[in-house]
C-alpha cells in the first residue's frame, strides 16, 4: 500500500513532481532540484517529514528504560529538549534516532523504514516497563531547514517561538489541537520541525506556502532532503 501525505494537496498546487520514497508518494522536486539545494545551503526549506517515524513512548520510568535501550546518546534526556540517540535493532542493525520528551511526554523520532524496528526493540528491551506505539500514520511532520529557517518562521506560526533554543522543543496547542515544535534537524544544523495531528496537516502546510515568498522559504522535495542526509553525520 502506497501511503499518501497529509500535505500532498499542498504539494500538489505547488506543482510538486511525486515519486515513491519507502512506500510514500512524496515529492522528488518541485521543479529545480538544484535551486532547492541552494536554498537549503543559504537560507532555508520547507519539506514534507511525514515518512520519518514518529513513537510515542509510555510506560513507568520510561526515562531509566530508554537509557537502557539507547546506550548511546548525545546527551541527557531532559524535560522540553531533544537529543540524538543510536541503538542496535533487533536485527542487529544499528538506528540513528532522536529522542523528544515534552513534559511527560517521550517520542522517538526515527528515519524512514526503520519505525517497525525501534518498535520492536524498545518493547523488547525494556521488558514491559514501556510500551512504543508507532504513530506515524496519525500524525504529520513538516521540516522547515537552513541557517535562516527558524528567523524565517517567526511571522508565520501562530506561536511563540522566540524562547526556543537549539536542542529544545515544547508541546502547544490551537483550536484544541496539540502540536510539537522541535528546534533542530535531521541534517544536525538549523532548523524548525512541527508535529501536528494529520487533520491539522493541510493546515501548517497551507500557511507555510502562503507566505513563502514574503519569508523567502522554498518548498523542497525529497531530492534534496536526500542528498543533504547522505553528508551528515550525527553528533554521536
Amino acid at each position: 500500500m502506497l501511503h499518501s501525505s497529509p500535505f500532498e494537496q499542498v504539494h500538489r498546487q505547488l506543482g510538486a513532481r511525486f515519486d515513491t520514497y519507502d512506500g510514500w508518494s512524496l515529492p522528488a522536486d518541485f521543479g529545480d532540484a538544484a535551486a532547492e539545494a541552494a536554498a537549503l545551503e543559504s537560507h532555508c526549506v520547507a519539506v514534507d517529514l511525514c515518512s520519518f517515524g514518529r513513537i510515542l513512548v509510555h510506560g513507568s520510568f520510561v526515562k531509566d528504560a530508554l537509557n537502557k535501550v539507547f546506550t548511546e546518546k548525545s546527551g541527557n534526556i531532559n524535560t522540553d529538549s531533544w537529543v540524538w540517540a543510536r541503538t542496535r535493532t533487533l536485527n542487529q542493525q544499528d538506528a540513528v534516532c532522536r529522542i523528544v520528551r515534552t513534559n511527560g511526554d517521550f517520542l522517538l523520532l526515527t528515519q524512514p523504514s526503520e519505525s517497525q524496528a525501534v518498535c520492536d526493540t524498545v518493547n523488547s528491551i525494556s521488558g514491559g516497563r514501556i510500551e512504543a506505539s508507532d504513530i506515524t500514520h496519525k500524525t504529520a511532520m513538516l521540516g522547515l531547514y537552513g541557517p535562516r529557517a527558524f528567523d524565517s518562521m517567526h511571522d508565520v506560526l501562530p506561536f511563540d517561538i522566540d524562547y526556543l533554543d537549539p536542542g529544545d522543543a515544547a508541546k502547544m496547542s490551537l483550536m484544541m489541537l496539540s502540536f510539537t515544535l522541535i528546534r533542530g534537524s535531521w541534517l544536525a544544523g538549523e532548523g524548525l520541525e512541527l508535529i501536528c495531528p494529520v487533520a491539522a496537516g493541510p493546515l501548517a502546510a497551507g500557511a507555510v506556502a502562503k507566505y513563502r515568498h514574503k519569508h523567502n522559504i522554498t518548498p523542497a522535495g525529497m531530492t534534496c532532503l536526500q542528498a543533504a542526509m547522505t553528508k551528515m553525520t550525527p553528533p554521536l
